[in-house]
């Protein structure tokens, strides 16, 4: 998968550099705006509030460097997930940081208009509206200008509050700490979704990844260290502030921390403070317009959204539409809601990129895909990055039923847009999504599995058992059973079964069993070191004969199947029924078409990993025959190369855990199925596993077999993994028939 071109940019940004603007990222306006809406929700409790937080972004943070090292060109949270797990969730994650910065934009606008009145007595929503249009007007004459701004206030933020910090503890009063938690733990926990808009700047501060050195090291430090600095900054400021104020006064503040800092530092110290909060609100108003204009920027690029928000300004070189949108909509957002609501809705959203930044490296690191090498790896994954998603996503029920249903409705909007604009709109990048990815982390899994199994036998001496028709025999069931004797090191358990209907005593049954059954398989065979017991059994239920010769050393059962595949039909054949129940041991079906020798093996597959047992018994047909095999997947022509890609690995490293040589076949197919059916016709026998979720409509009408084994003109093995017991429904009706057949005898 293509990242783009390598980066021409210098790698000169070290640890403290790197610190400074991930730091840089999170301080502002939340440390001057929230205190009161945190403190009047907890109480002195909110600096937990903040701390939890705090652990939930660090988390994110991880896997946000993870990916950040491994796509060193990454644009932020959808460039990830996009180029990760396609453009489908990738709408749904830029869409979501678009919205969720847009928020905090809002929010820092309604913050900047109640700083600004402790100057002067202007309308608070009035300051709102000019400082959005100046910012944004900032950010369109360029970004170079902006960052100047940014980087000027952030040194000054740091510098005020680190004297607040100092005066603030020495003038803390303990008994304003007690009780610490007012509110409870819901009130603890909705505080925490509350405040949780303050990290949201964090997962951008990757996008330096490109221009720092030995970012496998730099980054992790740097990023950590500021997640860190940042929640413990957060907490002191939450515990000077209600040590220094009664909670009642700090909710009905429009500016805590300058009050409170009023308090120990005097007027001329509140007055900078409140200039400070004056400073943050701006830098963390223009922050948002200028990060979260370049979401629908680039989700443009992908051919995701109109391709006017990728026009740039042929005067200023900036998305014009891009940054007019995102600015018209911050304003309106914060003429519309109070300053929790917009807290609230956008830690909402945060809170979604983030849970969906953790899946992302779960997914990643299961399917491995080839061109996945990050320099840093998120420790005790999946555990970690999971329990950090759902820690996130827990957080949403307390919000807040608007944030709720918002939440809810959001991902169905990204969804359906994304739906819509594939099917009405340019093409889209990349051609790959989320599907490809879970295949890939099957298809390791898979491979995990089979180099642990393959091999292992039943300890005891196993056995196989074999029902024969009317004790018949065929070329090809003959050499399947000599390949898995060899195979399993196994004795033979050769059944035949004559069904005798219900009307009809089992002494008078009749049968075309030949007397000399048992003599005739025992040559053919020619087993010398292997055991081979026979049994002639007469039941009700053929179906269930097979199952009660099932036990505890049989490894295999192998049925011969003569009857034709019959495609519609009310009644279920008994291969219908065993393929369709999950049988206690492993189970081959042999359908057989020919007499020849079997000289050409396929093991075929349309969708996901191999069984074992399809590969297995395969390749032991393919040793004790000298037979050439092939391991072939078929897939659709629109497949994308992610999908191919991770396929061909799949069976190339397959072949790997073979006893005999085997090759390997990628089929690109606009019908998969008759792909198969004609390569198979070039075999000498068909290998696959039992299809496991058969349509309703087929299942009502007893067809469990698969298209391509019905189709296809060469013999066909359908083998089937163990499931768990005996299915509940199979042994009632064995009590109720047994009960019959004892009442009529």
């Amino acid at each position: 998968m293509g990242h783009g071109s390598d980066s021409d940019l210098r790698r000169d940004l070290g640890v403290f550099a790197v610190f400074t603007i991930a730091s840089g990222t999170m301080i502002g306006a939340g440390i001057f705006v929230l205190p009161g809406p945190a403190a009047e929700g907890a109480g002195p409790a909110s600096a937990l509030s903040f701390g939890i937080a705090g652990l939930i972004a660090l988390v994110a943070t991880m896997c946000a460097v993870e990916l950040a090292t491994a796509m060193p060109r990454a644009g932020g949270p959808y460039f990830f997930t996009s180029r990760a797990m396609g453009p489908l969730v990738g709408t749904v994650v830029g869409f979501g940081a678009w919205l969720a910065l847009i928020f905090k934009g809002s929010f820092a606008l309604v913050g900047l208009g109640w700083y600004v009145t402790e100057f002067w007595a202007v309308p608070v929503l009035a300051v709102a509206v000019v400082g959005g249009l100046l910012l944004t007007l900032l950010n369109w004459i360029g970004a170079e200008e902006s960052g100047k701004l940014q980087n000027a206030v952030v040194i000054g933020l740091v510098a005020i509050l680190a004297v607040f910090a100092g005066g603030g503890l020495l003038a803390s009063n303990t008994d304003n700490w007690s009780p610490f938690v007012t509110t409870g733990v819901d009130g603890v926990i909705t505080t925490t979704g509350l405040v949780f808009i303050s990290y949201l700047g964090i997962v951008k501060a990757t996008a330096v990844a490109e221009e720092v050195k030995d970012p496998g090291t730099t980054l992790p430090r740097a990023l950590f260290a500021a997640v860190i600095f940042v929640t413990l900054l957060y907490v002191g400021v939450m515990l000077i502030v209600t040590g220094v104020m009664p909670i009642a006064d700090i909710a009905d503040s429009s500016a805590p921390v300058a009050e409170a800092g009023g308090l120990f530092l005097g007027a001329l110290g509140g007055a900078v403070i409140a200039l400070a909060g004056i400073f943050a609100t701006v830098s963390t108003a223009n922050a948002a317009v200028l990060s979260s204009s370049r979401f629908p920027f680039a989700m443009s690029r992908d051919g995701l959204v109109t391709p006017k928000l990728s026009e740039s300004s042929a005067r200023f070189g900036t998305p014009t539409v891009s940054i007019w949108l995102t600015g018209g909509i911050m304003i309106v957002l914060a003429l519309l809601l109070d300053v929790e609501m917009l807290a609230k809705l956008g830690g909402t959203f945060g809170i979604l990129v983030f849970a969906l930044l953790n899946v992302t490296v779960v997914l990643l690191r299961s399917s491995r895909p080839e061109w996945y090498d990050p320099d840093y790896e998120v420790p005790f994954s999946p555990i970690l990055p999971l329990a950090g998603a759902a820690a996130a996503l827990l957080l949403i029920p307390f919000m807040g039923l608007l944030s709720q249903i918002t939440a809810i409705g959001f991902v169905l909007v990204g969804v359906g847009w994304y739906y819509v604009q594939t099917r009405t709109g340019r093409p889209v990048q990349p051609d790959h999504d989320i599907r490809d990815q879970v295949l890939g982390a099957q298809y390791q899994r898979s491979l995990e599995e089979k180099r642990s199994q393959i091999g292992n036998l039943t300890t005891g001496g196993p056995h196989i058992l074999v029902e024969t028709v009317e004790g018949e025999t065929n070329p090809h069931l003959l050499t399947a059973m000599r390949s898995f004797v060899d195979r399993f090191d196994a004795d033979l358990d050769v059944l035949t079964v004559t069904e005798v209907p219900s009307h009809v005593p089992f002494a008078e049954a009749e049968h075309d069993v030949d007397d000399d059954w048992m003599d005739h398989i025992e040559r053919d065979l020619a087993l010398d070191d292997h055991v081979v017991l026979f049994d002639h059994v007469r039941t009700r239920d053929q179906t269930d004969a097979l199952l009660e010769s099932v036990n505890d050393r049989t490894e295999l059962v192998l049925v011969d199947w003569q009857d034709p595949i019959r495609k519609h039909h009310l009644q279920e054949s008994h291969v219908d029924e065993i393929l369709r129940s999950k049988f206690p041991v492993r189970l081959a079906v042999l359908k057989p078409r020919g007499t020849d020798e079997i000289s050409d093996i396929v093991v075929a597959t349309e969708t996901g990993p191999y069984d074992q047992a399809e590969v297995e018994l395969a390749d032991a047909v393919a040793t004790v025959t000298g037979a050439n095999l092939t391991l072939l997947k078929a897939i659709p022509e629109g497949a994308s190369e992610e999908a191919a890609t991770s396929a061909q690995a799949y069976l190339e490293d397959l072949t790997d855990l073979l006893s005999s040589p085997a090759e390997t076949e990628l089929l690109h197919a606009a019908s998969v199925d008759d792909a198969l059916v004609r390569r198979a016709n070039q075999a000498d026998l068909l290998v696959m596993g039992a299809p496991t979720r058969p349509d309703r409509m087929s299942e009502f009408f007893g067809q469990t077999t698969d298209y391509v084994a019905a189709e296809t003109d060469t013999s066909v093995l359908v083998v089937k993994e163990p499931g768990v017991q005996v299915p509940m429904t199979r042994r009632l009706w064995r009590r109720l028939r047994r009960f019959a057949d004892r009442d009529s005898t």
